[in-house]
C-alpha cells in the first residue's frame, strides 16, 4: 500500500514537471519569436535548440510516467 502511494506520488511529480517543463517551452518560444523579428536570428535559433531539448525532457517525464504502475 505504502509503495503504491509512492509510485502514484512519482508519477504526479514527474506529471507535474512535465508540465511546468511546457510553460517553460512557451515563454521561450515567444522570446524566440520577439528575438527573430528584432534580427537576432542566431539567437532565435539558439532558443528554439533549447525549447526542442525541454519538450522532448517533457516528453521523456510523461513516458516514464506513464510506465510506472503504482
Amino acid at each position: 500500500m505504502l509503495v503504491n502511494l509512492r509510485m502514484q506520488r512519482l508519477q504526479d511529480d514527474l506529471q507535474r514537471t512535465a508540465n511546468e517543463l511546457e510553460v517553460v517551452c512557451r515563454g521561450l518560444s515567444g522570446h524566440a519569436r520577439y528575438l527573430r523579428h528584432r534580427v537576432h536570428g542566431h539567437d532565435a535559433q539558439a532558443m528554439d535548440g533549447h525549447t526542442q531539448g525541454l519538450k522532448s525532457s517533457a516528453c521523456t517525464l510523461r513516458q516514464i510516467a506513464h510506465a510506472l504502475t503504482p
